[in-house]
């Protein structure tokens, strides 16, 4: 009844009359935009794939929801697009997504008003949605567009490596990335926007620079690409670190992080990435001190769990880690009804000495996963060999 009651609350908060349906325009960008221009409405581009779980509840959540539909239909045209069949309208390249969903608004001439990525988490789709429509509207109203990116679209300014990965023509080649930035004069291009948040990996005097200078970045472009950016060149910070063993290295991951991101999300980034030291360091006592106080805190959730506990089976030989993990795994709620959790189980026990009680919970993975027509023929090779 609250979700209800909330939703109800943020389909009023669009405005105060139901408008007419929702025109929904599918992968035609001109259509879109003179569609958008006629009916004097802003244009939401829904960047999705088929694949995307995500991409998939924000649709049914907003677009195949009639009564939120028609609210948005006063003031938006929607143009679904499937990122990866982007050879005509170069919407992909040009808005550099490689994030789904992507959600960014534009007037019908090709202005940037505003962009979100993901569906809008901690916040309800719902309430998300409608932020970002308020929003831009608003900004729209006062004339606030991100004036860094260009309102035409000009495939011939990229570099030949990002069209065809882009359009899945090709793999980028070794050395691609290296040429590039080395050839390039501009950091502060939308093209180098582009390529840096599409592929990140760029040098340190690229990600520096970035770094130094990034409230000029967050005016030409605005605050949601730079914080992605940002968000990727951290964690590569972290990886790099823990690939290396590298404590002084980590370090610094970790006053970067708390110099640009929010508490939340670098809380999050040092958990997730203290686990992965321990584990590359071998410390596999404290990597299991680390996830027991993680769910004893409700801070991580059963795929993460499950994620760990798969790499104590697959890379730890400590006993006493072992039974650990085997006492993490029978704890999780709802285990009973997951294949891929079961399986986990089932090895760990088996790793355990516990060959019976791994037989029966390996079978019961097996049933589940046919059930659900999941590849279960890993698990009856293991099963064969308890």
């Amino acid at each position: 009844m609250k979700n209800i009651l909330i939703a109800a609350m943020i389909v009023a908060a669009f405005a105060a009359n139901a408008g007419q349906p929702l025109t929904i325009i599918d992968q035609d960008y001109e259509l879109a935009q003179r569609t958008a221009l006629q009916q004097h409405k802003l244009l939401i581009v829904d960047f999705y794939t088929t694949w995307c779980v995500p991409c998939k509840m924000l649709d049914n959540a907003i677009f195949k929801n009639d009564s939120i539909a028609r609210e948005i239909s006063k003031d938006f045209v929607v143009l679904r697009y499937d990122a990866e069949k982007d050879s005509v309208h170069n919407l992909s390249l040009k808005h550099h997504v490689c994030s789904y969903p992507t959600t960014i608004v534009l007037t019908g001439e090709g202005k940037v008003i505003h962009k979100m990525f993901g569906i809008g988490l901690p916040e309800p789709i719902v309430e998300s949605y409608a932020a970002l429509l308020r929003e831009s509207l608003s900004r729209n109203k006062q004339g606030k567009y991100i004036e860094g990116f260009s309102a035409t679209i000009d495939p011939d300014i990229y570099p030949a490596f990002y069209k065809k990965y882009v359009r899945r023509i090709a793999d980028i080649r070794p050395g691609d990335l290296d040429n590039y930035w080395k050839g390039n004069s501009d950091l502060l291009s939308e093209v180098s926007l582009a390529i840096l948040a599409y592929f990140g990996q760029a040098p340190d005097h690229v990600t520096t620079h970035f770094v130094q200078h990034k409230a000029e970045y967050e005016k030409r472009f605005g605050k949601a690409d730079v914080q992605f950016i940002i968000n990727r060149i951290v964690s590569e910070k972290f990886n790099c670190a823990v690939t290396a063993k590298d404590e002084a290295g980590y370090k610094t991951a970790v006053k970067l992080a708390k110099q640009h991101l929010s508490p939340v999300d670098t809380s999050k980034y040092i958990s997730t990435y203290s686990l992965e030291m321990h584990v590359a360091k071998g410390d596999w006592n404290k990597a299991a001190d680390l996830v027991e106080e993680q769910v004893r805190r409700n801070t991580i959730d059963k795929s993460g769990i499950n994620s760990f506990c798969w790499t104590v089976y697959e890379q730890c030989n400590d006993k006493k880690v072992i039974d650990r993990a085997v006492h993490l795994m029978k704890n999780i709620k709802g285990i009973d009804s997951s294949f891929a959790m079961l399986d986990t189980y089932a090895r760990l026990l088996s790793r355990k000495g516990s060959n019976q009680e791994a037989i029966t919970v390996m079978k019961r993975a097996i049933v589940i996963g046919k059930a659900n027509n999941e590849d279960t023929q890993e698990s009856e090779e293991a099963l064969s060999k308890f």
